[in-house]
Parts: structure tokens; C-alpha cells; sequence
């Protein structure tokens, strides 16, 4: 079997040495978390009804120990995360020998809209964390974990070989809740159990008040089925600073400009984002040197074009050149070749969306929120909406698992996008959304759009346009007009 090389040595096989004897240790000691049970003051709110939940392991067998969370509690429209105030602290339990716990959550919410089910986060340190979820008229469920492999990582500073010891983090390809990692004294990094699909890692150091620095991705497929990845001497270097600016057809200053970067490696993602100042210029301060970055930015009137053929072929990426055929802007690619990078990103006329609301008679209807849902593509197959912002680096450092979508955008998790695309008619039932990403004559952006009103309903049963449809075929530069016939309810 071929290991892969980090800093010209292989990662350790489980053998007597002193690393693989602090690994055992680190491994098998038993990590006990601090999770108890929390009793919910009855005055806080109303009703609350108890649910007993039993975790259990591939074969049926109770699994003690694991921390079980409801995370998120939905009514009959919305999601709602635990509320301290009308509910009491956050509860938290551990299953006992049995496997099983129970913990009261309450039957409404703080408008007394009826909770219909519950979102459960178990997790245990020897298991892939899970969710899973109970209705209203379930007073008793059972959680199956599966087995999950743990990894331990020593990192070092990739130019002295010192050993790090506080502020390195692990990025893993995919995705789970709760994810945990827990950082020994000596050190070492050791996880939970993950999902041996989860194939591709990266370690971080993110030294507070210092950019960030980078592990090469580290391919945990060599490992096989292991249960047990012990991976020593993982140097991390210095990333690749880019310092950017928008192409000069862009009149200056350059108003509400932002830039969204993404690097893909095997799925293993880190993720970006900078606002761009006035003279059309901005800085990401470090993304991993050696990679691919994608990028798009939007500003007040204009867009990011399209990558070009010569840039997919100049990344090996000509394959994806048939992707740009669909009706949805995708991301510039920049290769992060040096210590410092000085990309110009090409910009293109946005267009317009303006969105007319009436009666079935004709009569404009004031205050209907029109929302447009313009998606971009990436070239690891995912999308968003254009302008989305992320920072892994802060999803890191805040820890955040349990966050609202408004948390996260007070702890500079994300960026809130929905404002830029969101717009109330006036007494005219007009409204218009500008800075819209398009697409050419024959190949235009295809844009979902929302139109709503607390005293109206669509005219037709099939969506919120004039021909039964909510998309709306959006071309650069210019203004596509939209109209929506509305009923009183």
C-alpha cells in the first residue's frame, strides 16, 4: 500500500513508538462529556411534553453515553431553534447502560404555534453524530448510530518543524452535525467517530490576529476501513494572499461590491468571502496554496462573467466547459500559485427584474414582498444564491453548531443576501430588484421569484406569474418586466 508524503516522511502506522503510545492513550481513555440532563422551569412556558429516546448501535445494541440534543423544533411553516427565554436553558442528555434518556420539550412555540416534530442531534465520541426526528404524538423513539473511525493528527509548523499545540483545526470532505475534534495538551488533534466516506482532510492552524495556514489535502482512502488513523508530522504552510480587483469598465466608486472565493479539493471545502472597496479592489488573506479558487463578485449594476474555455483548460478543467450551457452564472477560476496573487475579475452589465402586482381587476396591490432567487453553479456541482457569502475560518473559530441563519450572520458565519434580492411594492404594485446576474440573447438566467401578501393569494394554482409560472428569464443588462395577478383571500 502507497502512503501519501507530508513533509517527506510517511504518516505513522499504529507501532510502539512514543506517537503511537500518546495516540493509544488519546484514543482509548474514555472522554466522557459533561452533559446532563437540565430541568425546565414550568413557568417559563406553558406546556411541555417528555419524549424518551434510546440509542442504539448498528446491531441493536444500546449505546451508553451519547449526548442527545433536540436541535431544532418545527411548527407548521417554520424551523425554530431552542428558546432560552421562553423555554429555560438548552437540554442536554446522556443515555444511560440501557441506552436511554428523556428530555421535555415544549408543545408551542413562544406565538403558540403548535410544534409538530422535533430535530434530534445525537452524538457520541465512537459514532458518526446523527439526527433524526419524532412528531408530536411520539412519546417514546430510538436512534441507530453508526460506527465512525477516529483520527488523531499531530501538525507542525511546516518551516520549523516545531510541533503545534493550540489552534489547529480539521476540515473534512462532506458534511455532519456536531462534528467534534478535541485538542490535547501535547497537541495532537483527535476527532470522533466521522464516516469513513468523509475520505479527504485538511488540517488548519488559525493563529488569533494571523492569517491562516494550510495542510496539503490529505487523501484518508489509503487508509482503507481503519478504524484508527494515527497521522504524525503534518506540516502546514503559509496560504496564497489574494489581493484582487474588479476590471476597469467598472465605474469607480465602486458601490455595495462583495466577492465570494471557494476552493474544492476532493469535496474538502474551504470557504471565503471580502467586501470590495470603493476603488474596486479587495483582500483574502490566506486560501491554500497550490489549489483552485473559484470566484464571482457582484456590485451596485454588475456581475461576474462567466470563466473562459482558456481558463477551464488552464486549470485541467475543460470538462466542465459544458456546464456553462445552463442558464446560471458560474465562478471565475484562479490558480493559487504564489505567495501573493493579483487577479483582475471581468465584469459584465447586471440586469433589472421589475415585478408588477395586481389584482385580477387590474387594481395595483401595495406592500407585496417580492423575493428573486437567483442561483449561481459551481464546478463541484453545488449552488447558491449568487452573492452567497461563508467564512470557514469563523465557522471554526465560533464553533457554531447550533446557530440561526441570523446567528450566523452576526458571527460572520455567512452573509445575508436575502436583503439584496428582496423588495415591497408600492402603492403602484410595483417593485424592482436591480444587480441581477443575466445571461445572453438565447441563453438567458432563469430566476425563481416569490411573491406574497398577508391578504392575497396567487391567481394561479400552478405559481405566481401570469402564465402560471415563478421564473422569470433575466437577460444582461437589461430589464425583464414580470406580471403577477393576485386574489384577495
Amino acid at each position: 500500500m502507497k502512503y501519501p508524503r507530508f513533509n517527506n516522511q510517511r504518516p505513522a502506522a499504529w507501532d510502539l513508538s512514543m506517537w503511537a503510545v500518546l495516540a493509544v492513550l488519546i484514543f482509548f481513555l474514555p472522554l466522557r462529556a459533561s452533559a446532563v440532563a437540565l430541568s425546565v422551569d414550568d413557568s417559563v412556558a406553558a406546556e411541555f411534553r417528555t419524549v424518551k429516546i434510546t440509542v442504539m448501535d448498528e446491531s441493536g445494541e444500546p449505546v451508553q453515553g451519547a449526548i442527545v440534543v433536540p436541535r431544532i423544533l418545527v411548527s407548521q411553516n417554520d424551523l425554530h431553534y431552542w428558546d432560552e427565554e421562553a423555554w429555560g436553558p438548552l437540554p442536554t442528555a446522556e443515555s444511560d447502560p440501557e441506552g436511554r434518556t428523556k428530555i421535555r420539550v415544549p408543545k408551542r412555540t413562544r406565538d403558540q404555534k403548535r410544534i409538530l416534530t422535533v430535530h434530534w442531534s445525537v452524538s457520541h465520541q465512537n459514532y458518526v453524530a446523527a439526527v433524526f426526528k419524532s412528531n408530536s404524538v411520539q412519546p417514546s423513539v430510538a436512534c441507530q448510530l453508526k460506527s465512525g473511525r477516529r483520527i488523531a493528527v499531530a501538525a507542525i509548523d511546516g518551516q520549523t518543524g516545531r510541533r503545534l499545540q493550540s489552534d489547529t483545526f480539521a476540515v473534512l470532505s462532506g458534511h455532519t452535525v456536531g462534528e467534534k475534534w478535541t485538542q490535547a495538551k501535547s497537541g495532537i488533534l483527535v476527532s470522533d467517530g466521522v464516516a469513513t466516506s468523509r475520505r479527504m482532510l485538511r488540517i488548519v492552524h488559525l493563529p488569533p490576529g494571523k492569517p491562516a495556514r494550510y495542510s496539503k489535502a490529505i487523501d484518508l482512502s489509503f487508509y482503507q476501513e481503519k478504524p484508527r488513523i494515527f497521522l504524525r508530522d503534518v506540516a502546514v504552510h503559509s496560504g496564497t494572499r489574494i489581493e484582487g480587483k474588479l476590471d476597469d469598465q467598472v465605474p469607480r466608486p465602486v458601490l455595495q461590491g462583495i466577492v465570494s472565493a471557494s476552493v474544492i479539493q476532493g469535496k474538502n471545502e474551504w470557504y471565503d468571502m471580502a467586501e470590495i472597496r470603493p476603488d474596486g479592489r479587495f483582500v483574502i488573506d490566506h486560501l491554500p496554496q497550490g489549489e483552485i479558487v473559484q470566484v464571482t463578485a457582484s456590485c451596485e449594476n454588475w456581475v461576474s462573467s462567466d470563466p473562459t474555455l482558456a481558463e477551464l483548460e488552464d486549470a485541467g478543467m475543460q470538462e466542465k466547459a459544458s456546464r456553462l450551457q445552463r442558464s446560471r452564472v458560474y465562478p471565475q477560476i484562479i490558480r493559487l500559485e504564489n505567495d501573493v496573487i493579483r487577479p483582475v475579475v471581468r465584469m459584465e452589465p447586471a440586469t433589472t427584474c421589475r415585478i408588477e402586482v395586481m389584482e385580477t381587476n387590474g387594481t395595483p396591490i401595495e406592500g407585496a414582498r417580492v423575493r428573486l432567487i437567483p442561483y449561481q453553479g459551481s464546478f463541484d456541482g453545488r449552488s447558491h444564491v449568487f452573492g452567497h457569502g461563508e467564512s470557514t475560518r469563523q465557522r471554526l473559530l465560533s464553533d457554531a453548531v447550533n446557530v440561526t441563519v441570523q446567528q450566523r450572520i452576526e458571527l460572520g458565519i455567512a452573509r445575508d443576501v436575502r436583503g439584496r434580492y428582496t423588495a415591497s411594492t408600492g402603492s403602484d404594485g410595483i417593485a424592482e430588484i436591480t444587480s441581477l446576474p443575466g445571461g445572453p440573447d438565447g441563453s438567458p438566467a432563469m430566476t425563481s421569484f416569490v411573491v406574497t401578501h398577508p391578504n392575497y393569494f396567487a391567481a394561479n394554482s400552478g405559481g405566481l406569474g401570469d402564465q402560471g409560472s415563478s421564473r422569470a428569464a433575466l437577460y444582461s443588462g437589461r430589464t425583464t418586466e414580470v406580471l403577477v395577478r393576485m386574489e384577495k383571500k
